[in-house]
């Protein structure tokens, strides 16, 4: 994998040559330019914004330095903190180059302790005052300790960039020996006192011809930009490139190779200045690369398609619009033979969540899919009952858009005014709101799955009865938390699911055999039960029994008078392991409600009695998609010649 990110990286450079300066940020914070004549006398003093610093918030790119601030901070940055230490053991000063000098102003909680920093506990509220006397002191003590840290800093950065020769002396003699009068002056720009917490300020030699800087560091990169140089072997060494060999760390070190000091892979320089390129375009802040990232194996220009398709709008394309937009200007209708990478930038640095090949794509399924409104889900307008139309989807993630939210109530797939986001990987916390702890747990037990099955076209992720587990706590989630409104079965969000779970049985079917229309079946059902009620037939399946079960408890809890009625009542049904223990609950709480079902008694009895009476006997964890599709589909009791406007 290591190969191909490398082979992709340099013909991506080759085929887009200015690739790497693509929405390219300088850091948030001061830059500020200092020129240093021939004697070495600061010359710039009276420093003016725009001309001799500028000012990054992080959002307003309308600087007048911008290109400016990039330029140069790209040839004085470091490659990895651990390499700071080589110019400031102490890694107080961040910048790699003995032209600049780079801090920002994050102290750890012992430095704030020792420097009498205050750090405020989760609860206390500092006035704005305290605050601000806060910030003041913050940058007054970095200030301190960088003076400190300098001269240190030039005699490790001059060694590193010219050895026993100093060409530059003059200018930086001036430039360190004046750092003390600079950083005064600094303080007065209006800016600094914006500058708190991982906020930099980078103060640049701008004296030296930038493409000599340049040049000197490209150096410095050839030479540093493996991992350690006791590993390096016939100019060959290990990459930094999520890659660590601390000595404080063994369990980090490979014991288990036979190469050479128990190191399983070094690379060229060229490689790993590669592997460094494609960390820097992958962490890039205005997203440069997709995510996630397909890497086609042997296909260079379908590579740098998708990464010219990716940048073309103003804002980073989702992976849907990319494929479509890949598809219609290639005419390709597939995504063959490709890795898939799918990463994180956190505040650790980069982390990879899922590497895969994936040998073929599959954008659009076989067939159409629908998901038919077999409950009968709808809402009222105007005191007039709409019943939600079928709903169809053509590709995968229309799928994951109309499927995956609804199922996960809305947490994995996120979909809000103007935003669409989706949590494969990250963090996730239990809400109350949105299914609370069951609905957590079912989120980080089967997202990987869906991701699967979604971005890799791995079929097999979901099979029946990971869906039938999935869809059963789904709706759970809902009964542990959802209040009652109007009748029992009045609920659309669990409607919903009732009706994805019949629609789409099927679609995880992956032995091939194509069972009933479950859809349909539930059709059959609310039909059968009317004739049963009526007095016309009586039941002959356990699907029959289980979905009239159904139709029973929910009018039942109906004839509840408790206020603040919640969906909880239905659980100790849904506990019962037999058929003949829901038949005794169901039989015990006809028992308390009896004098509240006159009104409908005539069906009521008649539908009762064939529950009570079936002798199936059977266990009911294979039937509870029928019970509860009998719980929320319209319930036959309360037919009447004319039926009923419901109100959802």
């Amino acid at each position: 994998m290591i190969r191909e990110i490398i082979n992709f990286t340099e013909n991506l450079i080759a085929d887009i040559p200015d690739i790497m300066q693509w929405k390219v940020q300088p850091s948030k914070g001061l830059h500020v330019f200092i020129e240093i004549d021939e004697n070495g006398q600061w010359t710039n003093k009276n420093l003016e914004k725009g001309i001799d610093y500028d000012y990054y918030d992080g959002k307003n790119q309308n600087i007048l330095l911008w290109y400016a601030c990039i330029n140069y901070q790209g040839v004085t940055d470091y490659i990895t903190m651990n390499k700071v230490q080589k110019f400031d053991p102490k890694q107080k000063i961040h910048s790699c180059s003995p032209f600049s000098i780079a801090f920002n102003f994050n102290f750890n909680d012992d430095d704030k302790k020792e420097y009498g920093i205050k750090n405020w506990k989760k609860g206390e509220k500092p006035t704005d005052e305290e605050k601000l006397s806060n910030e003041n002191l913050i940058r007054e003590k970095r200030i301190e300790i960088i003076l400190t840290r300098v001269l240190d800093y030039k005699k490790n950065a001059v060694k590193m960039f010219f050895g026993d020769k100093d060409i530059y002396t003059i200018y930086l003699n001036g430039f360190f020996s004046n750092c003390k009068n600079i950083l005064d002056y600094i303080q007065k720009i209006p800016e600094f006192k914006n500058l708190t917490n991982k906020d930099y300020l980078r103060i640049y030699l701008k004296s030296i011809p930038f493409e000599e800087q340049q040049t000197y560091y490209s150096k410095y990169l050839q030479s540093e930009i493996f991992n350690d140089d006791k590993l390096t072997f016939k100019e060959l060494g290990v990459t930094g490139f999520q890659t660590t060999f601390a000595d404080k760390k063994p369990f980090l070190k490979h014991k288990t190779s036979s190469l050479i000091n128990g190191v399983n892979q070094r690379y060229t320089r060229e490689d790993a200045l590669m592997l460094n390129n494609f960390e820097k375009l992958i962490k890039r802040k205005s997203k440069c690369l997709p995510n996630p990232l397909p890497i086609v194996i042997d296909n260079r220009e379908l590579n740098k398609e998708i990464v010219k398709i990716f940048n073309s709008e103003s804002e980073p394309l989702g992976y849907r619009e990319l494929l479509i937009k890949l598809f219609n200007q290639t005419n390709k209708k597939y995504l063959p033979n490709y890795y898939l990478i799918n990463y994180s930038n956190t505040a650790s640095g980069l982390v990879f969540n899922d590497i895969d090949f994936v040998p073929l794509f599959r954008f659009n399924f076989e067939n159409n899919n629908e998901i038919f409104n077999v409950t009968q889900a709808g809402i009222s307008k105007d005191k007039v009952f709409e019943v939600f139309q079928k709903i169809k989807f053509e590709s995968i993630f229309d799928f994951e858009r109309i499927v995956v939210r609804e199922i996960f109530n809305n947490s994995l797939i996120v979909i809000g005014e103007n935003k669409f986001y989706t949590n494969y990987f990250g963090d996730i916390k239990p809400r109350n709101d949105n299914g609370g702890q069951l609905m957590y747990q079912m989120i980080m037990k089967y997202r990987k799955a869906f991701y699967n099955y979604i971005y890799k076209s791995q079929i097999n992720a979901i099979d029946k009865l990971m869906f039938d587990e999935i869809m059963y706590n789904t709706i759970l989630s809902n009964i542990k938390s959802d209040e009652i409104k109007g009748r029992f079965e009045w609920n659309n969000t669990i409607k919903k699911k009732i009706n994805i779970w019949f629609s789409l049985y099927n679609l995880f079917n992956n032995n091939n055999l194509i069972e009933n229309n479950m859809a349909a079946k539930v059709t059959e059902l609310i039909s059968k039960m009317s004739s049963v009620a009526k007095g016309e037939t009586t039941f002959e399946t356990s699907e029959e029994f289980a979905f009239g079960a159904g139709q029973i408890v929910s009018y039942l809890i109906d004839r509840s008078a408790a206020s603040n009625k919640t969906y909880a009542l239905l659980e100790p049904y849904l506990q019962k392991n037999k058929s003949n223990q829901l038949q005794d609950a169901i039989a015990q709480t006809i028992a308390v409600y009896k004098h509240d079902i006159s009104v409908y008694k005539g069906k009521f009895e008649r539908l009762a009695s064939q529950v009570l009476t079936d002798d199936c006997n059977t266990e009911m964890k294979p039937l509870l998609k029928y019970f509860l599709a009998g719980c929320f589909s319209p319930c036959v009791i309360y037919e009447k010649a004319e039926k009923d406007s419901n109100n959802n």
